[in-house]
């Protein structure tokens, strides 16, 4: 029986793989997508503006099952299939190192902090300017197209600010600032730290078709609606109108397959239903599963032609792994709002204002440290007063201290780029294979993920 060929074969359906399925369906070529885990479906697997005592676990979750979540998963999204916990990866001694993995269809898309700033000429070319590692094989001129393409496909809201280290691109208008807002970017201005709305790709008017957020503060549970950029909303609807495009679900992608030119010629797959081995043919393939999952699936994918994995003539699969550190310096309260009333204030999971980077920009040897960092700022009048626990007394006058202090809560967090480091990788374990018999993911950290 003659095979079928496709032409290409994309694995992943998250932020790479959807750009790909999208692009690649619309341009009149014939695509299988292959994604480890199920479809969606926003009215049983989202949030559903659910309040944390409409939940069974009040918003913590089954005990049961708490200590094996992820940080990010929530009531509302845990022991559903959504996250992988099935498929296993080991960490080498010594390391700490937390995978965490969306299988779902649409991947991380679903459940992101859509903050999207662009890439500066300062950041293609860090390297030849503070001599830590090597420049990027491109420039900012190179790419900028692109950017603007990608702004005005998926829709980002933001306002020009005529920053170098997050230059300007094309963008709705943005979310408006909250009483909290102003006061911090009064404060802000004082020390000379700039204070401006994010770059988010969340939708403040409607855009190609889809809604815009009506502000209910589900964002990492879900959009109902698809009022912030995710593939399942936004590029897989086209890419199937196109009739180019098959997607197979609980396909979960083994190794590239290669002919005797050492050329990809396919991939196979574990059918996660039946357990049963597939393979897949196509003229091209397109690995976009994920960062460490591709390098995995590329490390697994051994030949003659590649005795280290596919592409891999370099060594350098896996290596030099970096990541972005977040963490909460600091939290308090705004004394200008004590007593204030309560508003609908708290967008929780939009960043609505952010201290884009304002460290070592006219010289890259300013601070004590390389490069640099943003910060994001918190607030308002949230789900739960997590701040109950800050206040004394308890009784008549802790309740009135909590709805004094309920409008006043700020807090920030810090993103800061690591820079990569020889000693933090991935790699493939030699002795540990995953329950369908594929060698597991093994991660090597030794800390070095700042930029002190």
């Amino acid at each position: 029986m003659t095979r079928k060929v496709y032409d290409v074969i994309v694995v992943g359906t998250g932020a790479g793989g959807g750009m790909a399925i999208k692009t690649l369906c619309e341009g009149g070529l014939n695509v299988l997508a292959l994604n480890s885990g199920r479809r969606l479906d926003p009215d049983r697997d989202f949030g559903n503006h659910r309040q944390p005592y409409d939940l069974e676990y009040r918003g913590f979750g089954n005990p049961k099952t708490r200590e094996q979540r992820f940080p990010v998963e929530t009531e509302v999204t845990a022991d559903k299939g959504i996250w992988e916990h099935e498929i296993t990866y080991t960490v080498a001694p010594g390391s700490k190192w937390t995978w965490t993995r969306c299988a779902a269809v649409g991947g991380m898309t679903n459940f992101w902090g859509r903050s999207c700033p662009r890439f500066g000429e300062i950041d293609f070319k860090a390297g030849s300017l503070d001599g830590f590692d090597d420049e990027w094989p491109m420039t900012y001129e190179e790419i900028a197209p692109y950017f603007s393409r990608v702004e005005k496909m998926i829709g980002v809201a933001s306002t020009v600010q005529n920053r170098p280290s997050n230059p300007d691109g094309e963008y709705l208008p943005p979310i408006e600032f909250r009483c909290l807002d102003h006061i911090v970017r009064k404060g802000a201005e004082k020390v000379g730290i700039p204070y401006l709305p994010d770059r988010l790709a969340q939708l403040t008017v409607p855009h190609n078709g889809n809604a815009e957020c009506h502000y209910c503060g589900e964002c990492t549970s879900g959009c109902d609606v698809g009022a912030f950029y995710s593939t399942p909303w936004h590029f897989l609807p086209p890419a199937e109108e196109t009739g180019k495009l098959e997607l197979r679900t609980y396909a979960h992608a083994k190794n590239v397959l290669v002919d005797e030119d050492g050329c990809a010629k396919g991939v196979a797959y574990i059918d996660r239903k039946s357990g049963q081995e597939v393979e897949a043919y196509s003229k091209a393939v397109v690995l976009a599963a994920s960062c460490c999952e591709t390098a995995k699936i590329m490390l697994n994918s051994k030949s003659r032609h590649w005795p280290t994995g596919i592409a891999n003539s370099s060594g350098q699969v896996g290596r030099n792994m970096s990541d972005d550190l977040y963490g909460t310096p600091v939290y308090g309260y705004l004394p200008q709002l004590l007593g204030q009333p309560s508003r609908p204030d708290n967008v929780t999971e939009a960043t609505i204002g952010w201290m884009p980077r304002w460290q070592n920009l006219k010289n890259p040897r300013e601070e004590k440290f390389i490069r640099g960092y943003s910060v994001y700022a918190f607030g308002g009048c949230g789900v739960f007063p997590y701040y109950h626990d800050q206040l004394e007394g308890f009784g008549s006058r802790l309740k009135r201290d909590i709805k004094r202090y309920y409008p006043a809560p700020i807090s920030f967090v810090i993103q800061a780029p690591s820079l990569p480091s020889e000693h933090n990788y991935m790699d493939i374990d030699p002795e540990v294979k995953d329950k369908f018999g594929i060698p597991a993911a093994r991660f090597t950290s030794n800390g070095v993920r700042t930029n002190c």
